[in-house]
């Protein structure tokens, strides 16, 4: 996924354009990561989570927008409740928020935007 960042610089708005970077190994729930921005307010990570894999409740210590770009499966949250999500669709979650991923249906591609608080 080609990614653009724009920044100003001496009054001009520059931009950026590059090819998401090599993906990491999957990790022990199956997913594979490539960081795809950094900067002292955050991150942006895409994820890619095969069909089958589960990803445990975990929860942030910043705010996160997560995009589903393609995919389809369950956002979990604590209590034994789920919610399908089908591309796309738009997660945010307010630090401290408990969620993990699981059943997914159709292999998912998660951009995440990690934001400072």
């Amino acid at each position: 996924m080609r990614t653009t960042v724009f920044n100003v610089a001496e009054g001009r708005i520059e931009f950026k354009s590059s090819e998401a970077p090599p993906w990491a190994a999957p990790d022990e729930f199956g997913q594979a990561a490539a960081e795809i921005f950094r900067s002292p307010n955050g991150t942006s990570v895409l994820y890619s989570i095969p069909v089958g894999c589960t990803v445990p409740i975990h929860a942030g210590s910043n705010y996160a927008f997560c995009q589903i770009v393609v995919g389809r499966g369950k956002l979990v949250l604590p209590g034994d409740r789920e919610i399908e999500y089908s591309a796309p669709e738009l997660f945010i979650f307010e630090p401290g928020a408990l969620h993990g991923w699981a059943d997914v249906s159709e292999d998912t591609l998660l951009s995440v935007s990690d934001v400072k608080r």
